[in-house]
């Protein structure tokens, strides 16, 4: 039988400044929260209203901003150890690309939404749950074999695991009062799938074209003799 391990690998360098950056906000925004009642979601949060405005920087800073301990504890855990792992396989150029593209393409589609609905325009979007979906897609592609525990009791395959988060995205989607951001998730979930699957096929089709070349190069190359002499030096062409 199979024993199922648990992987715990070393905090990167990269990832333990976005999980300090996080806890720092999370922080001093409890903290003014708390003692003058102001809060920082409404500027660090992305939302169609205050883009409009001129506050551009949203669409990098809205997954930094946490209001729930709950919410910053579990992301941060999950930024620990399923980024971790992957930025080990991937090399930090790769991760902190597809970080950087999901955060965007995410942001995006929420702020297009949000211009449509103007209900949604006021209302920021916020929080490391978009990212950490979408690297757990990753996981699912790259370690789709790996036993995992959900709820810490029920173990899964991580493929499986990554279907029943899906599952719970379109529940939340349709029930929600934050269904908008439920349709973000879905939609940085969907983005991993699709830009790993062509980031492998392009990869396979790279593969494919060089060995091409070698074979080819290969069939040219012919050994000749100069001078006719046996015992003389061959050539190479």
């Amino acid at each position: 039988m199979n024993q199922m391990r648990m992987h715990s690998p070393p905090l990167s360098r990269f990832n333990k400044i976005l999980i300090i950056a996080s806890v720092a906000i999370f922080l001093v925004n409890t903290l003014l929260g708390q003692s003058l009642g102001i809060t920082l979601v409404n500027f660090l949060g992305l939302s169609s209203n205050m883009v409009l405005k001129g506050h551009i920087y949203q669409f990098l800073t809205f997954p930094f901003i946490e209001v729930s301990f709950t919410s910053i504890l579990f992301n941060c855990l999950l930024l620990w150890f399923i980024g971790s792992e992957l930025e080990q396989k991937w090399g930090q150029k790769f991760y902190q690309k597809f970080l950087l593209f999901t955060v965007l393409f995410t942001g995006s589609f929420y702020f297009l939404i949000s211009l449509v609905n103007t209900h949604m325009s006021y209302v920021p979007l916020k929080g490391l749950d978009g990212i950490n979906l979408a690297l757990i897609v990753a996981y699912a592609l790259v370690f789709s074999e790996r036993m995992l525990t959900f709820m810490l009791l029920f173990p899964l395959k991580a493929k499986y695991f990554c279907l029943l988060l899906a599952g719970i995205e379109v529940f939340m989607s349709l029930t929600s009062s934050y269904k908008y951001s439920a349709w973000s998730h879905l939609l940085a979930m969907g983005f991993s799938y699709f830009y790993l699957r062509y980031k492998s096929i392009r990869a396979q089709i790279s593969n494919h074209k060089k060995q091409k070349h070698k074979k080819n190069m290969r069939k040219k190359i012919r050994l000749v003799d100069d001078d006719g002499d046996d015992d003389g030096p061959k050539i190479w062409h």
